[in-house]
């Protein structure tokens, strides 16, 4: 599985589904099932007010080092002028989410910079909470 390291509060609102657009500088091809780590490092105070203001919601503590949700990349938006929303940085590409699951047990690893991939331990914990929230019949 890949996964992307994301610092807080970003990580947080990811994993709470309401940040759908994650803003990189590069670009990808990989589209499908992505793990979402929060970095150990918050970013800028300023991005925690951003966020409040976005969602209404104080981010006071979230999990860090870990891995906190999967999403679903399913695509990147390259254009200069887009409708990709409040979360949309210009000039940047936005990475577009769908599908947030936040993870009830962050799973503890060092997180790395790019698209990286998922020890098997690690993995194997995030498919393990990724299971138990399947409803008996789906």
């Amino acid at each position: 599985m890949k996964a992307l390291t994301v610092r807080n509060p970003w990580a947080w609102a990811i994993a709470h589904g309401v940040k759908t657009i994650e803003n990189r500088t590069w670009n990808t091809t990989y589209r499908g099932r992505l793990a979402i780590h929060a970095a150990a490092r918050p970013d800028r105070e300023d991005a925690f007010a951003r966020v409040y203001e976005l969602t209404g919601a104080y981010v006071l503590k979230s999990p860090a080092s870990a891995i906190v949700a999967v999403v679903d990349l399913v695509d990147v938006c390259t254009a200069q002028d887009c409708e990709c929303g409040p979360w949309a940085v210009p000039g940047q590409l936005h990475w577009q989410f769908a599908n947030a699951r936040e993870l009830p047990d962050p799973v503890p690893c060092k997180g790395r910079l790019g698209l990286w991939d998922l020890n098997s331990e690690a993995e194997a914990a995030v498919h393990a909470q990724l299971g138990a929230r399947v409803a008996p019949g789906c």
